[in-house]
């Protein structure tokens, strides 16, 4: 089992001797599918790496909406803000399948941070990259119509999680219409319409496995470079 923390960004960099001191410090725990893994408001002591399974982190709007911030897949972590910042959880976090789940806890976390300078690095430039999506998605949010919004959606989350086929289209199973509405701020039905016109372009094709689609890449490319 400790082969695994091979694959994890965070930990790519070390060597065996490191990674079985890190094994040493974690729990993993198998964590059904729709479970709330953290809530929003609570206090933070661990930190977690998705060894299988995906992710979403939300937050709940006054009015009871909740709002997807993002998705994790296997090799991602969470609840390193919490103890970053000794503040409480900013968001809370579901699982959206079965998963696996490795957690450490924060004084663990932090003597590790301090002993492994690469782990420390990895971290710091995790955090950056997803501020950045975080900005870039509110400034698609505030100044794009849905359609163009979609795209940029599809173009990131296929270059994060999808996987080159051999005529160079993209294979990646997408989130539900909801879910990607939730996070483009907008309605099932609008994200179901834009999604229809891709398909019938032949800019998203199914595949002939469940839930997995085919992307053009390059045609996203085009309709985003027409906005310029």
């Amino acid at each position: 089992m400790q082969s695994i923390l091979k694959h994890i960004p965070l930990f790519s960099e070390l060597d065996e001797e490191e990674l079985a001191s890190i094994y040493k410090l974690i729990t993993i725990n198998d964590v059904a599918k729709k479970t709330v893994v953290l809530h929003e408001g609570e206090e933070g002591g661990s930190l977690f790496i998705i060894l299988e399974g995906s992710v979403k982190i939300s937050y709940y709007a006054p009015d009871g909406r909740e709002i997807v911030l993002s998705l994790l897949e296997g090799g991602a972590y969470f609840g390193e803000m919490s103890l970053l910042d000794k503040q409480p959880r900013s968001a809370t976090v579901s699982t959206l399948t079965d998963s696996k789940l490795a957690q450490i806890r924060s004084v663990d976390f932090e003597r590790l941070l301090l002993k492994q300078p690469k782990v420390s690095l990895k971290l710091l430039g995790e955090t950056v990259n997803r501020l950045r999506r975080t900005s870039q998605l509110l400034e698609r949010v505030s100044t794009m119509d849905v359609p163009h919004r979609l795209y940029y959606y599809l173009k990131d989350f296929g270059d994060r999680f999808g996987k080159e086929d051999a005529s160079g289209a993209t294979i990646v199973k997408l989130p539900t219409h909801q879910m990607i509405a939730d996070q483009l701020s907008t309605s099932r039905e609008t994200i179901s319409r834009a999604a229809s016109a891709l398909k019938k372009e032949g800019i998203i094709v199914k595949t002939d496995n469940p839930g997995e689609s085919k992307i053009d890449m390059g045609a996203l490319e085009t309709l985003l470079q027409a906005i310029y």
